[in-house]
């Protein structure tokens, strides 16, 4: 149920506000779609926002950046949970009756999962940049790197995954006995949890081809064969 009665906050578009156009920019339109979320409906501190959304250490960024991207749109802390319990559809249509113009605002909430980009692309467009890069000659690369954001954008990726059987995996490890069960060799390192021989469990037809979480299945191997198995 939307409330018809709201009296909206006035945003805060001043000079100031727009200095904040490097953290707006630092980030992805999903990303500043969450913090905005974030705020409105929920509230949630700079700080808080910085560590949930953007995954950085708040004792480091003191909240400065969700704050910047918050603040370059205007919204002070007269917005913050001011929404609180609506979804963006209802956030979005209140805001569209409004005489202010919260378009800029808006267009970050329409967002969509179906529009964010898919693990799978992203890997595939990493390669195709990698082969790029790889033909073109050290001295533009040394020149592009000079010139580049040291600090990564962040993304925000959807994929899907296939819950697997752990018994598979924990009865695959203890068949293996610490040797891959492709070169033979000794696991090549032990892992820092427990000090169990570290091996990977690997479906020979993977479940994406509609292969079976089985025993009969499964191979435990290296990191080693299970990159080749991938990518030799």
């Amino acid at each position: 149920m939307i409330a018809n009665n709201l009296q909206i906050p006035k945003l805060d578009l001043t000079i100031k506000s727009r200095s904040y156009d490097r953290e707006f920019k630092k980030y992805s339109s999903n990303l500043k779609s969450d913090v905005v979320m974030e705020w409105l409906s929920l509230g949630t501190t700079h700080r808080n926002i910085d560590r949930k959304v953007l995954g950085l250490n708040p004792s480091i960024s003191k909240g400065f950046q969700s704050m910047g991207v918050l603040h370059y749109l205007g919204l002070k802390k007269e917005f913050s949970g001011f929404f609180k319990g609506y979804d963006k559809q209802q956030i979005s249509d209140i805001l569209k009756k409004d005489e202010q113009d919260f378009s800029n605002i808006i267009q970050l909430l329409s967002n969509s999962p179906d529009n964010d980009l898919q693990l799978s692309d992203l890997i595939i467009n990493e390669e195709d940049e990698l082969k790029k890069s790889s033909k073109d000659i050290s001295q533009n690369r040394l020149s592009r790197i000079n010139k580049s954001n040291t600090n990564p954008e962040r993304l925000k990726v959807y994929s899907f995954t296939y819950k697997r059987n752990p018994d598979i995996v924990a009865e695959a490890l203890y068949r293996a006995k610490g040797i891959c069960e492709q070169c033979l060799e000794p696991a090549p390192f032990l892992r820092a949890s427990d000090n169990s021989p570290y091996l990977e469990v690997h479906h020979k037809i993977s479940l994406s081809n509609g292969g079976e979480d089985t025993l009969e299945n499964v191979v435990a191997i290296c990191p080693n064969c299970h990159r080749k198995i991938h990518h030799g």
